[in-house]
């Protein structure tokens, strides 16, 4: 089914509309080449030192490197029509769900995508319309010099007293918010569908911090302006690496998670480059890289971590197939319904 959005959709979906694409822009230029987008800071610094040239070294093939966040990438798939600049799309799930709701995507190639045969059966997508081939968990973070008792549950963020008023949680147009809403609806109200229930239990926890990503979130917590928030862990081990009093726990009923998810664009150019490109990220090494960098759990069910860094990303193996996951396809058509609700409702 495709389903076209309006505007308001579109904005209260935290996308925008805005395109990072220009006539002078270099994905403009770059029309036949394989153009990779990826996030900024630690992220981007990672792509561009350590994944673009291990890919190029592996394949022979440059990369175009497309440095934004989700509603960039988003923005010039829509305005590319039927030219888009990307032949692969990375964005959290649910961000993925919109677009290949409006046509954007075509099924992968699973013959031209070895490494799939490795990787989690709960990452791959119905029909191979897009595979989630980073996954970031999110915990609680929590300050270890004002927390008396640390978290051990979700649960304790409305059931212990010394957290009122000092919790942080994301906006509403960065997906954490959603996850973190979704999973209140099942935890509170024995479904993802109980929004009224999800809605009623957050505002249980006003005042609280609201932060737009997951840097912020961090920092809201290195700040002292918040004292415990979900957040992915990659945030919050790179800071305690750095001297920060900050910690991670695995709350008692499971994690949430940023899961990026690759999709191959319909109208996208190099489409055999995208496959090798996906496959090379999909490679057991290089997940292996990625949590050594991002503190990312590999999706490779053959990568191989090292006891010290197995410690510092606990969700490995088979606890990879109990994160929490949704139902994005029903959700998407609640996108603008909820982003209004929680402006209007969560201040």
């Amino acid at each position: 089914m495709t389903m076209k959005l309006n505007r308001r959709q579109m904005v209260a979906g935290g996308l925008g509309l805005t395109a990072s694409l220009s006539l002078a822009s270099p994905l403009a230029l770059a029309a036949s080449q394989l153009v990779v987008p990826s996030y900024g800071g630690r992220w981007g610094k990672f792509w561009s030192q350590q994944i673009l040239p291990g890919f190029e070294k592996a394949t022979g093939i440059a990369a175009k490197h497309d440095i934004g966040l989700g509603k960039n990438f988003v923005a010039n798939i829509r305005a590319g029509g039927s030219a888009s600049p990307y032949s692969i799309f990375m964005g959290n799930e649910n961000i993925a769900t919109m677009l290949r709701h409006e046509g954007f995507f075509e099924p992968l190639d699973a013959s031209k995508l070895p490494n799939l045969a490795q990787v989690y059966d709960n990452f791959k997508n119905p029909g191979l319309n897009g595979v989630r081939g980073i996954i970031s968990p999110i915990g609680i973070g929590y300050r270890t010099d004002l927390v008396k008792t640390p978290p051990k549950a979700w649960s304790d963020l409305w059931d212990n007293p010394e957290f009122k008023g000092k919790i942080g949680l994301y906006q509403i147009g960065n997906t954490a918010a959603v996850l973190f809403l979704l999973l209140t609806a099942k935890l509170y109200g024995g479904s993802e569908d109980k929004l009224d229930v999800a809605f009623a239990k957050v505002k249980e926890l006003l005042p609280f911090q609201q932060v737009t990503w997951s840097g912020a979130a961090a920092a809201s917590l290195v700040r002292g302006d918040s004292i415990v928030a979900p957040v992915d862990w990659g945030e919050v081990i790179a800071l305690k690496k750095k001297g920060a009093p900050v910690d991670m726990v695995v709350p008692a009923e499971g994690v949430i998670a940023f899961e990026q998810s690759f999709n191959l664009v319909k109208t996208g150019p190099a489409k055999d480059d995208a496959h090798k490109y996906l496959n090379y990220i999909l490679d057991a090494k290089v997940q292996e890289q990625y949590s050594g960098t991002l503190y990312t759990s590999p999706c490779n069910t053959q990568s191989m971590l090292s006891d010290a860094l197995t410690k510092e990303i606990p969700i490995l193996g088979e606890k990879m197939k109990d994160i929490h996951s949704f139902d994005w396809d029903a959700y998407t058509p609640k996108v603008a319904e909820v982003a209004d609700r929680w402006n209007r409702e969560i201040q």
